[in-house]
């Protein structure tokens, strides 16, 4: 059985595409779609499209045209064919399946083990910065501690001020002292 597209069609009865495709419209149970909405003719259905186009002609209008159906409503033919299938064993299947979880389990605890190693390695890192970072640190504060003590030794009363907060003073007693 030989099939035609649209195009086809329409270079067969010289008419326009667009032609075609609105009088399969207006025919859904004659001229049927595929799968993915497009118009696939066999020889029958191109006969039909001629005698649609010959009675057109005549002088008929496209709405008091009705076609005398002498195939039975049939399904759209699937374009692609199915391939045999050999089933092996269900037993097999398990096996397989088996198999291929654990592989799965091994290789989720690799990766986690390999983040692991990552994350350890990288505090460690850090643990060193901080390390060296302390360092740094106790040696910009170490002259400035010295300063501290020996101003400390010079000016006891000043010092000893800094170090102890202010009194409070109540709310009334700050606005009436000014």
């Amino acid at each position: 059985m030989e099939m035609f597209k649209t195009k086809e069609a329409a270079e067969q009865l010289s008419v326009s595409q667009t032609t075609i495709k609105r009088w399969a419209a207006m025919f859904p149970a004659s001229f049927p779609k595929d799968r993915f909405g497009h118009y696939i003719f066999t020889t029958q259905e191109v006969s039909l499209l001629k005698s649609i186009k010959e009675r057109l002609e005549q002088g008929e209008s496209l709405d008091s045209i009705t076609l005398a159906e002498n195939k039975p409503q049939a399904e759209p033919m699937p374009i692609t064919r199915a391939l045999p299938v050999t089933e092996p064993p269900l037993q097999e299947v398990w096996s397989r399946l088996g198999r291929i979880e654990r592989s799965l389990d091994q290789k989720a605890d690799e990766v986690v083990s390999v983040q692991l190693l990552q994350q350890r390695q990288e505090l460690e890192d850090l643990r060193r910065m901080i390390q060296q970072l302390a360092v740094s640190i106790e040696s910009i504060q170490q002259p400035r501690l010295q300063a501290a003590a020996a101003y400390e030794e010079m000016h006891p009363l000043a010092a000893m001020k800094l170090k102890t907060p202010p009194k409070k003073r109540g709310l009334l007693r700050t606005f009436f002292s000014l």
